[in-house]
């Protein structure tokens, strides 16, 4: 019960401010769509791979297994990505925290691109995505607090030749061209 408390307040908290280092909020609008359809998709190993472009799985610790459809407890990795070791690894982590049927996803997520210290005491990112109709179809409306923006971030990235800006503006950005195109490409498709 502690959990949904802690969720609600972040949800209403970020949900409540404009987009601001480590927190942002957004709406992504899928016409001809149902809130079930998007919802269904999202927890999908095999759409969430197809809606992504990359290889994606939902990992059940309990049987020490993939999964073809997350719930609560699983483990989300999405983004995978082959390394030097010749091995699939995943640039998304995150943890299934809480599911309302065709209606939220609640999770953590975590980024491997963050480069966060192997010491570092950052709290989850959480993130919450929450599925509603609309008169064209469906929305998922997502708010996601404590992204991680260490300065040293930002410098290192600037100083890499990437572009200035927090790690929040990133994921911020990610979120349109990861993961709301492409869906609405693959569900056209479908």
């Amino acid at each position: 019960m502690r959990i949904h408390r802690l969720i609600l307040t972040l949800f209403l908290l970020a949900s409540s401010l404009p987009a601001v280092a480590g927190n942002i909020t957004q709406v992504a609008e899928f016409p001809g769509m149902t809130p079930q359809q998007l919802y269904d998709a999202y927890l999908s190993s095999k759409d969430h791979a197809g809606m992504t472009g990359f290889p994606a799985t939902y990992y059940r610790p309990s049987s020490k297994a993939d999964v073809a459809v997350g719930q609560e407890g699983d483990e989300l990795h999405a983004f995978g990505m082959t390394g030097a070791d010749g091995k699939l690894h995943y640039i998304i982590t995150g943890r299934i925290l809480r599911l309302v049927p065709d209606r939220e996803i609640v999770s953590t997520w975590k980024a491997s691109t963050w480069g966060l210290p192997a010491d570092a005491d950052v709290p989850d990112c959480v993130l919450v995505l929450t599925f509603k109709k609309t008169q064209a179809g469906a929305e998922i409306r997502l708010v996601q607090v404590n992204v991680p923006d260490f300065p040293d971030m930002a410098d290192a990235k600037t100083a890499a030749g990437g572009a200035a800006g927090t790690e929040t503006d990133a994921v911020n950005t990610n979120w349109y061209f990861r993961y709301w195109d492409p869906m609405r490409k693959y569900f056209a498709a479908h």
